[in-house]
């Protein structure tokens, strides 16, 4: 299959990926503070994105469930997957096996960065051959109330994103995704929390090595990683729920106040309006 084990390089992705060989996670669940763990196998070309040898990644299988996306129902369900479909569509892997146990992966430190080092401590293995670009045919739109999310057709992908949060005011972000951009700029965005909890207790819970603190509604890392972390993080989540297209997009993407229900819908209807 004319395989090689790549460098991650600047430029358009194409071709396919999967990894060398089998690495494991151990960690929190962030439904409820229990163990979680996922272990990371290779695949075939065109396999795409399996868990539990059951669930493909794909928007069929997906929906949105407290805050997160989910895949499967019942107890087939695996939650908060955004984050490692994240890292999987920034280093361009297309092929992939997941197992876990528990509901959810772990939460590591609630960027993308923690799928990352394992998938690059795993080896990246980079083929020719791979799953055609998503192009789409006309613009599309998706709309809830006040928050919108807008493509355009393009070559490759863009992501504009601006968010209002009170406790954060007005943060715009925008990046043209290629594997170092993705690295740079959006893998270590982390996540916010919206909880009661205080921001010692939710550290505890989560095994967080980072203060957090909190601000208004969310409780949050201490010292931000990025001036517009929210927004950023935002945008990944935006690319972990695109990666379920199972192909890379190529679209100027626009995005209001983003969350995976609206995600979820978006590339639904994205799905809809792709070229032949």
């Amino acid at each position: 299959m004319g395989a090689f084990v790549a460098s991650v390089r600047q430029g358009r992705m194409s071709g396919g990926a999967t990894i060398a060989g089998t690495v494991s996670l151990s960690g929190r669940d962030s439904s409820g503070g229990g163990t979680a763990s996922v272990r990371l196998s290779p695949a075939g070309p065109g396999t795409g994105i399996w868990f539990n040898s059951r669930t493909r990644a794909t928007l069929s299988n997906a929906h949105e469930c407290g805050h997160a996306t989910c895949l499967g129902r019942g107890v087939r369900k695996v939650r908060m997957v955004e984050h490692l479909l994240a890292a999987c569509y920034g280093l361009g892997i297309t092929d992939l096996a997941v197992e876990t146990a528990g509901s959810a992966l772990p939460i590591g430190d609630g960027s993308a960065d923690t799928y990352v080092r394992l998938l690059r401590r795993a080896g990246v293995v980079k083929y020719e051959t791979g799953p055609e670009p998503a192009r789409l045919k006309r613009p599309v739109l998706e709309q809830r109330g006040t928050r919108f999310i807008a493509a355009i057709p393009a070559r490759g992908l863009t992501i504009t994103c601006l968010t209002r949060f009170p406790e954060f005011g007005a943060q715009f972000f925008s990046v043209g995704v290629t594997p170092v951009s993705f690295l740079r700029d959006l893998a270590r965005a982390r996540t916010l929390a919206r909880t009661n909890l205080s921001p010692a207790a939710l550290r505890k819970e989560l095994d967080l090595r980072f203060r957090l603190k909190r601000a208004g509604r969310f409780v949050c890392a201490e010292r931000r990683r990025f001036t517009d972390e929210p927004c950023r993080h935002k945008a990944l989540d935006l690319l972990g729920d695109l990666a379920l297209l199972g192909r890379p997009l190529e679209a100027e993407v626009f995005a209001y106040m983003p969350g995976h229900r609206l995600n979820i819908a978006f590339a639904r209807e994205i799905e809809r309006e792709l070229e032949a």
